[in-house]
């Protein structure tokens, strides 16, 4: 025979488990931003790359970013995250520095390192 309370009570424990469940799952999801934390990946150049020509197209995806930076000068992104810049080079070795900011006021720094031989 089924016993009315004990049914109660698994009912009970597994709805209010279904909504901690819900509200943890939630929590997660929402805070993944933050967790994460900025990101920035280049698609050209390689870092260490020796180049023969005096300009070079900075190619790019910066992931969950309010501001972004190159060499200290702002750059322009799309809704996706790309960027796109040129910049001119020194002869010999040549350092650009890349900065990412996110909501949270979090920094990375992505490093470029290029050699321009005449």
């Amino acid at each position: 025979m089924i016993n009315r309370e004990e049914t109660k009570k698994l009912i009970k424990l597994g709805s209010i488990s279904l909504v901690v469940l819900i509200v943890l799952g939630y929590s997660a999801f929402a805070s993944h931003n933050f967790i994460l934390g900025p990101e920035i990946t280049l698609s050209e150049p390689e870092n260490g790359m020796t180049v023969a020509t005096s300009s070079i197209k900075i190619v790019g995806i910066a992931h969950r970013i309010k501001d972004i930076s190159l060499n200290g000068r702002p750059i322009i992104i799309d809704n996706e995250g790309n960027f796109s810049e040129e910049i001119l080079l020194a002869p010999g070795y040549n350092v650009s520095l890349l900065q990412a900011q996110d909501k949270f006021n979090r920094t990375t720094e992505y490093k470029l390192e290029l050699v321009y031989v005449k």
